[in-house]
């Protein structure tokens, strides 16, 4: 039946008041009668005291008129239904009423049936607002729980070519506050490395330099305006800055080496570890950022010594990749990654068989090679668990990749090795990302139950809560193991079976109750799914 509304009723007829307390049914109504008031500067002190749903009042009092009561009530934030019961027909009452939204004016003496009826109809307008308030409430605590996801999938996507003319860019930009009109944009990569004379060093100390890299830039961008940390890579780093697009180039261009230069100092000083900066080319549109990134790495690759620690992109460079870039299959790592730290583990041997084909093809047979696979997989792993709060000993304790170097000679060992590491890893962020995502997937059930009449696609729901219609899905079905499609038609059709069995609607209106505009499409959906035809339950 839901929470009772609470009501107040003013009128300062004593019989009046009585009357209506008592021979009203309030509890079938579910209604509540909060306070009895016996004039207005009674009325506006409880109003204020029990914050009600209704208010039942008369307008002519002692005191305080009711108009004068509800404008102060209103005032004050009182967004309660109102009914006036009175014997005062005044036109320009009247008139203030309907100022004040008042939901019915009924005249004294009005019969019990007349004020159940309209109470009815203005419970039932209160019910409606309450469930869209508390939808409301629910999906502004949804976006806010997935903002930091949304965030991230936006500043990594914009290194993309097109990734700005999706809709989900578009969508996402508010929510998040970011506002990238009237800016320019410049993408800067920063990599490190540890010094070779650097005593106890071991490889495995790379992700630990990586963690400490990240804390410290995070901390640092959260201090300035319009500068994001948009991706962190196993030894590198980018950073995305954004500037009045009124600015000369080249201003612009010293203030974000002032703040590099900011920024890198602790990693210097404090982690004595060497770094190299590369800055990408200034571009006038978020939808060329991918630009200043890809000249940036083009720049950072192609130094001609290591002595170059400062590279600022030529802006007149090639946008592609340049064939010097080390022969590594870097998006099929990514693509791997992603798919075990989203715990999708029907996914897991088309991406590794993806891997291995790859590795093939650029002839990376050795053994130097094949496990420096294995050390740039982990190690990408091991920050993208770190990333959403995981360490790798917490996931998986026993696992000791490290020592399974030994035994990787060839492509079949690395086949087996990556089957058996990531299927393991890939289950246990399966069940975490279950959980983690259970609260959003309720969300979706939810709404879907509640809005069946109407149309109740992805897009929508995506739409509603900042993330990609993708990554929605994904989530869906790893928590469900069903998808989403599938869900609502198995929704509408047991809502349909159960609405036949009432007996109370016809066909046409049931095809309308669960959101079909045609009958014959609905009755073949519903013969397909439930394995009778309509007919034999009306």
């Amino acid at each position: 039946m839901g929470a009772k509304i609470k009501a107040i009723i003013i009128d300062d007829d004593q019989l009046t008041l009585q009357g209506l307390s008592r021979t009203i049914d309030w509890q079938k109504l579910n209604v509540e009668i909060a306070g009895l008031a016996i004039d207005g500067v009674e009325g506006l002190s409880m109003i204020q005291e029990h914050q009600p749903d209704l208010i039942l009042t008369d307008i002519y009092m002692p005191r305080m008129d009711g108009i004068a009561m509800l404008q102060s009530a209103r005032q004050a934030g009182s967004k309660a239904e109102i009914i006036i019961l009175s014997g005062y027909e005044d036109f320009k009452y009247a008139k203030s009423a309907l100022k004040l939204q008042v939901a019915d004016y009924l005249s004294k003496p009005a019969t019990v049936p007349e004020i159940e009826a309209v109470l009815l109809e203005t419970i039932q307008r209160i019910k409606q607002s309450n469930q869209l308030e508390q939808e409301e409430k629910e999906l502004k605590e949804l976006v806010k729980y997935h903002l930091p996801e949304t965030k991230k999938q936006l500043l990594k996507g914009m290194l993309e070519p097109h990734f700005c003319q999706k809709e989900f860019f578009k969508r996402a930009t508010k929510p998040l506050g970011l506002n990238f009109a009237n800016q320019a944009f410049a993408a800067a990569v920063l990599e490190y490395a540890v010094p070779i004379g650097k005593a106890h060093y071991k490889s495995k100390d790379l992700l630990t330099y990586t963690y400490a890299i990240t804390n410290i830039l995070e901390e640092l961008v959260s201090k300035e305006t319009n500068v994001y940390l948009a991706d962190v890579q196993k030894d590198k780093f980018v950073l995305l800055f954004a500037f009045p697009a009124y600015l000369r180039a080249e201003t612009a261009k010293n203030r974000i080496k002032y703040m590099i230069k900011h920024f890198i100092a602790p990693i210097k000083d404090y982690l004595k570890l060497d770094v190299w900066v590369s800055l990408g080319s200034i571009e006038s549109d978020a939808a060329l950022v991918w630009r200043s990134y890809r000249k940036a790495m083009n720049a950072l690759v192609e130094r001609s010594s290591a002595e170059d620690t400062w590279l600022v992109a030529d802006e007149q460079g090639a946008d592609k990749l340049p064939a010097s870039l080390p022969s590594k299959p870097i998006e099929h790592y990514k693509s791997l990654m992603e798919a075990v730290l989203e715990g999708r583990s029907d996914e897991l041997a088309a991406h590794i068989a993806r891997l291995l084909e790859a590795l093939n093809e650029l002839k990376a047979t050795n053994v130097h090679y094949i496990r420096s696979v294995v050390i740039d997989l982990m190690g990408m792993l091991t920050i993208g668990l770190y990333q959403q709060g995981v360490l790798m000993e917490e996931l998986y304790p026993d696992v000791r990749w490290y020592q399974d170097l030994e035994r990787i000679n060839n492509a079949q060992n690395l086949e087996s090795w990556l089957n058996d590491t990531m299927a393991l890893l890939c289950s246990a962020m399966a069940n975490r990302v279950n959980h983690k995502h259970k609260k959003t997937v309720d969300y979706i059930k939810k709404y879907v139950k509640e809005h069946l009449a109407e149309d109740v696609t992805l897009d929508i729901i995506a739409d509603k809560v900042s993330l990609t219609r993708n990554y929605l899905s994904q989530i869906f079905k790893e928590v469900t193991g069903e998808n989403y499609n599938s869900y609502v038609t198995r929704v509408r059709m047991e809502r349909a079976r159960e609405l036949m069995m009432s007996g109370k609607y016809k066909l046409y209106e049931i095809t309308a109750m669960v959101g079909y505009k045609n009958n014959a499409y609905f009755s073949q959906q519903f013969k397909k799914h439930m394995g009778c035809n309509p007919s034999d339950y009306c």
